[in-house]
């Protein structure tokens, strides 16, 4: 059984790696925007319907992350709960490509996710699975807050995507 300790630790970080990759994605986007090229951004039902499951995903794993270092969730739940959010997420198809990327870098923080949680039940270090989950989610964030007023325009809000 994991410690307390280190799924309070685990929780924390990935709620943490959520907001570094959606902060990463914030400079990717960025850095795309001021090379001078014109960057476009479509906003289209499925693109919607991206946004939807992404955040309700994203709000699953808060809740799953919790109820595992309350133990009120065995670790091999929250495992399946983790590998089939990034199978919602993938099975999404956004038409924008700032969308499709954020897609492809949410469904592989869930599968790291999962993983850092598996590696801590066996009792083996986590933190190489955290900081790559860490990493896409800092990606993802970046992207996101490049994008938001570009989508924001053609009617994407993808604020709930992005923690405060």
């Amino acid at each position: 059984m994991i410690s307390a300790v280190a799924m309070k630790r685990l929780s924390a970080a990935t709620l943490a790696c959520s907001a570094l990759v959606f902060g990463g994605s914030v400079l990717a986007g960025n850095s795309r925007a001021s090379s001078g090229a014109q960057v476009s951004y479509i906003c289209s039902a499925v693109d919607k319907q991206f946004i939807a499951t992404a955040s309700t995903n994203m709000t699953q794993l808060g809740y799953w992350s919790d109820a595992l270092v309350h133990n009120d969730a065995e670790p091999g739940v929250v495992i399946q709960q983790a590998r089939s959010e990034s199978g919602q997420i993938s099975a999404t198809d956004p038409e924008d490509r700032t969308l499709h990327a954020t897609r492809d870098l949410m469904a592989s923080m869930f599968l790291e996710y999962s993983k850092a949680i598996a590696t801590t039940v066996k009792g083996r270090d986590a933190g190489h699975h955290m900081q790559n989950a860490w990493r896409l989610a800092n990606a993802s964030h970046k992207l996101l807050s490049g994008a938001k007023s570009g989508l924001a325009a053609q009617g994407c809000d993808v604020s709930p995507l992005l923690p405060s």
